[in-house]
């Protein structure tokens, strides 16, 4: 009897492996839930802020690249983020450099930042969007648009794009001659993405366009959301045609970022510069900044508060009491911020479908005062 319940047994778990193999997209993975795009802000980049920005570290991106990405080559110093090129050797790589992206995605809109180039042969300054297999956006596919500036020449500057392009089969990029020598200031760089196309500005007046055409589309938000990115690295041999050789000067290059600005929806509009904000109490904090996702299985959500004081610095040991609504109303209603700023909430888990709203409702440290009417955020919202 008992080894005809073990064949039994065997004889089942054959058939079931046999079904798992034939059937089609039996092994299937899950599809990854498309994220949500991310609503306009304003960042004057004097600071990090871990709610909506992470430093690249610990990878590099392999040739034409001649660098790995650390954390600690993104600083900030000045009222600015300083990205920088150095030759510690990282990862098999002579040189090692910054890399400063959005930790979550965005659609179409208008994308700003002012910030001032490399001029060095070998070196690519930029300020892009992009999405891929490792930054999924929607579908896992190369969507991608670009300012790049080579630094054999900073009077130009490259434009280009992808959509939906692995094999980088497609040729899309232009040089666009400016009238200043842009690594010797700031000046201001932007595009509006669209439905219809992608539309290129320095400092407001507009410099190109793509149009989308059946024959080569432009990226479009349905298939994917971007991330947005800046960055500094060297060349290798390979694409030395490209950007020129390079070689180290010796001491550390920066590429310096001032401001980045992003304006959602096709209506948006190119604007001015963005003024300095005026000094605030360093008495006082507020929430800059709620983000909300769900966990792998859609089930709990998380929300993480960011919170700084009146002059934007991140406030450290803060308690922050808050409240959940919607299909769900459990879950975490105190949390302490970490040195970042930030406090994360957890909430009880359902799988009934809807939306959740997490509201925050106060904010203590002793020697400071909650000015909830300074919150650029007091509530979010998620669809699960």
């Amino acid at each position: 009897m008992l080894q005809r319940i073990r064949d039994s047994a065997m004889t089942g778990l054959v058939i079931l492996l046999s079904l798992a193999i034939t059937s089609p997209g039996a092994l299937a993975a899950r599809p990854v839930p498309k994220p949500k795009a991310q609503g306009s802000f304003t960042d004057h980049l004097e600071s990090f802020d871990a709610a909506r920005w992470a430093k690249a570290d610990g990878w590099k991106n392999g040739s034409p690249f001649d660098n790995a990405w650390r954390a600690d080559h993104v600083s900030f110093a000045g009222g600015m983020t300083d990205l920088r090129l150095s030759n510690q050797a990282s990862l098999g790589e002579p040189y090692s450099s910054g890399e400063y992206r959005t930790t979550g995605y965005y659609g179409y809109g208008c994308y700003e930042a002012g910030f001032r180039p490399v001029a060095r042969h070998g070196v690519v300054s930029s300020f892009f969007t992009f999405a891929g297999p490792y930054d999924n956006g929607g579908n896992g596919r190369h969507n991608e648009i670009d300012f790049e500036f080579l630094g054999s020449d900073t009077t130009r500057v490259q434009l280009n794009f992808w959509t939906n392009d692995d094999t980088y089969a497609s040729s899309n990029e232009v040089l666009v001659d400016l009238d200043f020598d842009a690594a010797a200031g700031f000046h201001a760089y932007a595009f509006k993405w669209s439905s219809t196309g992608i539309r290129w500005y320095v400092d407001g007046t507009l410099i190109h366009e793509a149009f989308d055409q059946a024959s080569n589309p432009t990226p479009k938000a349905a298939d994917s959301l971007h991330k947005i990115m800046m960055n500094l690295w060297p060349v290798d041999e390979t694409a030395a045609g490209w950007a020129g050789t390079f070689v180290y000067p010796g001491e550390p290059l920066h590429a310096l970022y001032d401001w980045v600005r992003y304006t959602a929806g096709e209506g948006c509009e190119v604007g001015a510069p963005p003024q300095p904000p005026e000094p605030g109490d360093p008495a006082t904090m507020h929430v800059r900044e709620i983000t909300t996702s769900l966990d792998a299985r859609g089930t709990q959500v998380i929300a993480r508060v960011m919170v700084v004081d009146g002059l934007g610095q991140a406030v450290n040991g803060a308690a922050v009491s808050a409240g959940w609504s919607g299909v769900i109303t459990g879950g975490d209603t105190s949390r302490t911020t970490d040195s970042t700023g930030l406090a994360t909430f957890y909430s009880s888990r359902s799988r009934s479908p809807g939306t959740v709203t997490f509201c925050v409702t106060g904010i203590t440290k002793s020697g400071l005062s909650y000015d909830d009417g300074a919150n650029l955020e007091t509530c979010e919202a998620i669809t699960k």
